[in-house]
């Protein structure tokens, strides 16, 4: 089709022109927009990845460094570590008895001590030999002396026993010679016997007419009413 060239023909063809020419612009410049912003995301998404994956790096070997530092601090001092202790308690020796060969001696350091239970009990038999003033002496009339003698004494114990609870309270009275008028030692304890076994428990209650009960007495036990029933030798005799 053949158009006439007039001057209205022609502007408006430019016009149509240009407005062809202005959306190929525009299609072309939202698709570069939505282009660059795609690669801008892209590349986003790229470094966080990456400083995500730096900074996961860094905290482990961090933490690595920081164990490693504490293990070997925590193994020094176990390495330098003093540790010092005090024992205290009582050594006993199992067996009881102890058999000696002949011509066999025990010796005890000097500055030792030896204590016995509270509960034991030393007994002899027999004849003691000790040297103690003579019979007249004692009674206060004057005696010569005997030379190169040493008297053959023995003494002996007497005792009463008086029924208490379960057992018994025993008053025994020393005496060093038959001659003495009153005892030299007078002691009183509670005794009572254990079905199915050897062992008698003693509780000492006075010494010489005064109350003298151990540290610990047993539950329930009347130290009081036990010690009323002591026999003493001025209280037999009068």
């Amino acid at each position: 089709m053949n158009l006439i060239p007039t001057e209205l023909n022609q502007r408006l063809a430019s016009a149509v022109r240009y407005s062809v020419s202005a959306d190929r612009f525009y299609i072309s410049g939202k698709a570069a927009f939505w282009w660059l912003v795609g690669l801008g995301l892209v590349t986003f998404g790229i470094g966080a990845a990456a400083g995500f994956g730096f900074y996961g790096y860094s905290y482990v070997t961090r933490n690595t460094d920081a164990a490693n530092t504490f293990a070997s601090t925590f193994s020094k001092a176990l390495a330098e570590v003093q540790l010092r202790a005090i024992a205290e308690g009582t050594v006993k020796l199992e067996p009881n008895e102890i058999s000696l060969a002949k011509d066999q001696t025990i010796s005890l350091d000097p500055s030792s001590r030896v204590l016995l239970d509270p509960t034991a009990k030393v007994r002899a038999d027999g004849e003691i030999e000790v040297q103690v003033p003579s019979i007249s002496v004692l009674d206060g009339a004057p005696q010569p002396r005997r030379a190169n003698a040493n008297p053959i004494i023995t003494n002996f114990t007497v005792f009463k026993t008086v029924e208490f609870e379960k057992g018994q309270i025993w008053t025994g009275w020393k005496f060093l010679t038959s001659a003495q008028k009153s005892p030299t030692l007078q002691y009183c304890y509670y005794t009572e016997k254990l079905e199915g076994s050897q062992f008698e428990p003693v509780v000492y209650i006075a010494r010489n007419e005064d109350l003298d009960p151990p540290k610990e007495l047993p539950k329930g036990f009347d130290i009081d009413a036990a010690f009323q029933r002591c026999v003493w030798f001025k209280r037999e005799a009068s």
